[in-house]
């Protein structure tokens, strides 16, 4: 069996990234060949792994998007002699070729992996907006030929049903995260930095944009008492707002912004903290709740998209947007030492569910057995 992955530009310790290339290194175990076909590729190689550029150059731009365009039909022609291609959030470029090779070979499998998308009223930049409004109705086309859709959770898949693609085509399954790498951090480290060493810290971390609502914590904690503290880690183009926010809230010393951080860190941040919280409005898995488990601590979220499915028995949910229902479950994790503890246990069980290799099996499973 040959396969070939369809993505756009796998990184460094991007969560999606990660699991696609270890997604390719199992495969490539149980296959015949294993190739990865992106605009741009920005890791280390992997032997026994090719790397097909669509675009012609290691460039991900309007520009090679046109240019995979163009070479629809000699693409496709490539893509035809596989046996199954592994869709995973690709850019308008390289789609028509994907459907053109199951034209040109009908017994080609074609596989979704659908990590989802933020929708476009939530995003604050125009190109973003106007891409995401473009993506969005390409995706679902494509997933409505395609013989397999995987998605990571319910709300995913509810969202999908909602737009055509048929249930029996949707397979829900978890995402798999690297959790001994989340539950190696240093837990003096980041408190002796930034001087919070006898704090209560809530941790969050994402981007700052509107949406996640960064601005809800920074209320929350400006109503709990003084020895609770908010570490924000994360950039965006909300932090100046934020910032003034937790100044005028006379709160500015017991928020502190990280701004971004390298990622080798980031085990330190989430051993740091004693919770990690969200406000956010939209999340269809939320990578970051998984890793604040994998390193054993509770977590709060609102009731929304994926956010209390990823979290299970793991944490506290509350009603989004309220905020007073956000302090109260804070303030129930500060005072009441028996539900903290028995939630300490309960994220890492919770956690080891997606525990990369253990998920592996399942995907790769699927994948040949289709």
């Amino acid at each position: 069996m040959d396969v070939a992955f369809i993505t756009t530009r796998p990184v460094m310790y991007d969560a999606m990234s990660n699991f696609t290339m270890a997604s390719a290194e199992a495969l490539k175990s149980r296959c015949g060949s294993v190739t990865i076909y992106a605009f741009a590729y920005d890791r280390p190689p992997v032997e026994g792994i090719k790397i097909r550029l669509l675009g012609g150059k290691n460039s991900h731009s309007i520009a090679s998007n046109l240019r995979a365009l163009l070479w629809t039909h000699s693409i496709s022609r490539e893509l035809s002699r596989y046996d199954a291609l592994i869709v995973v959030n690709p850019d308008i470029g390289s789609m028509p070729a994907v459907h053109l090779a199951k034209r040109h070979n009908p017994s080609l499998k074609i596989i979704w992996t659908f990590h989802g998308l933020t929708p476009p009223e939530y995003l604050t930049d125009l190109k973003d907006r106007i891409l995401t409004r473009i993506r969005e109705p390409a995706y679902i086309i494509s997933m409505k030929k395609s013989d397999l859709v995987q998605v990571f959770s319910n709300f995913i898949k509810q969202e999908l049903v909602k737009r055509g693609v048929l249930p029996e085509k949707i397979k829900v399954m978890p995402f798999g995260v690297n959790l001994a790498w989340q539950s190696s951090g240093d837990v003096k480290r980041i408190r002796e930095r930034y001087g919070i060493t006898e704090k209560f810290v809530v941790l969050y971390v994402g981007r700052l944009v509107r949406f996640k609502h960064v601005d809800e914590l920074i209320t929350a904690i400006s109503r709990l008492p003084e020895n609770v503290c908010l570490l924000v880690v994360g950039g965006g183009p909300e932090r100046p707002a934020l910032e003034a926010q937790a100044k005028s809230l006379g709160v500015e010393d017991r928020v502190k912004f990280a701004g971004r951080v390298p990622d080798e860190e980031l085990p330190d941040y989430y051993a740091t903290c004693d919770v990690w919280a969200t406000a956010s409005r939209h999340e269809g898995f939320c990578v970051p709740i998984v890793e604040a488990m994998a390193a054993g601590r509770p977590v709060v979220v609102p009731d929304v998209a994926a956010m209390p499915e990823t979290t299970g028995e793991g944490g506290l949910v509350y009603n989004k947007g309220d905020i007073e229902n956000l302090t109260r479950k804070l303030e129930d994790l500060i005072k009441d030492k028996k539900t903290y503890n028995s939630l300490l246990n309960k994220s890492k069980a919770r956690a080891s569910n997606f525990e990369i290799q253990k998920v592996l099996k399942i995907y790769i499973n699927e994948i040949i057995n289709i």
